[in-house]
């Protein structure tokens, strides 16, 4: 996909014209855009600004995912919509187009909002932005439209994370998905006979990093090891820096070096080996989770563990 373009729509409409407003704009490309409609798309906004981030991802994401994504945000009064397709130039000529509705309603309304407009037959992603606390109601509502729900405990927090397990059939954590270059790092510590027996012989985690991310990683390890693991949290941290696997007279340490996306791996051994540590951005985090159908049964023994 080459450079993207949009056809955005800044007028309200009525849910009964969102249809043929989409169809409108499909239609203004002189019959050369293609709708290949892949997945349902929630996305629950609960400020202006999230609005604003959704809007950015989506346009970001879009081209390798051609999706309807309903963006739901609280407002007052009757369900109101704003309308937009972003269409991406392919190597064949053809615009490839994705659809996007931003939906305006107060709490109640919005999950009767989005049902007529989900493309049938095809899988529902919910994206729950933000905490949840007072909104559990509408969260359960909206779940129960949803395939996949996707959540981030840098922002709602672990403990809220765990207690959405079984809301839909599969649950996912934005915290998880930026976890996986650390995860990949220790597991390849672990590929020599010294890292593996470090490991089985493991008794405590040390991390400079959120909270939330720490238990993650914790329970991960946990459950993967199948121990009884202590966790030593340094807090005040705004990424994760660093881990440490304490066994016995051996410490695994996997750990970023400087503000890049380099890092530094620690073995048995007492040797350094370069690894890379990304800060993935918050579009890139969620692509990958929509590119994930079924259930991740890692990060969800890592959940109940953490």
């Amino acid at each position: 996909m080459e450079a993207a373009l949009s056809a955005p729509d800044g007028k309200l409409h009525e849910l009964a014209g969102v249809e043929r407003e989409l169809a409108r704009l499909r239609g203004d490309r002189h019959g050369a855009s293609v709708r290949a409609t892949t997945v349902n798309l929630l996305v629950y906004a609960p400020t202006p600004d999230a609005v604003g981030q959704a809007e950015e991802a989506l346009h970001m994401i879009g081209g390798g995912r051609p999706m309807r994504a309903l963006i739901l945000t609280p407002g007052p009064g009757k369900a109101m919509a704003r309308v937009a397709s972003s269409c991406w130039l392919a190597d064949s000529g053809q615009e490839v187009c994705s659809e996007q509705v931003v939906i305006e309603a107060a709490d109640a309304a919005l999950p009767s909002s989005v049902v007529g407009l989900l493309v049938p037959d095809l899988p529902v992603f919910l994206l729950w932005q933000g905490e949840i606390g007072a909104r559990r109601p509408l969260l359960e509502e909206l779940s129960a439209l949803a395939t996949r729900l996707i959540v981030d405990s840098d922002h709602c927090g672990i403990a809220a994370a765990e207690s959405v397990r079984g809301l839909a059939s599969s649950l996912t954590d934005l915290a998880w998905t930026r976890l996986a270059p650390w995860r990949e790092a220790m597991a390849e510590l672990g590929d020599s006979p010294g890292g593996l027996n470090a490991f089985k012989r493991a008794h405590s985690l040390a991390v400079s990093g959120p909270a939330n991310e720490a238990a993650l990683l914790a329970g991960w390890l946990r459950s993967r090891l199948k121990l009884h693991m202590g966790l030593d949290h340094a807090a005040n941290r705004r990424h994760l820096e660093r881990v440490c696997v304490e066994s016995r007279d051996v410490t695994l340490t996997v750990e970023r070096v400087g503000r890049g996306s380099v890092g530094r791996a620690v073995g048995p051994d007492g040797l350094e080996r370069p690894v890379m540590l990304p800060r993935r951005e918050w579009a890139w985090l969620v692509g990958a989770e929509l590119d994930r159908l079924g259930s991740d049964e890692a990060f969800e023994q890592a959940l109940a563990a953490a």
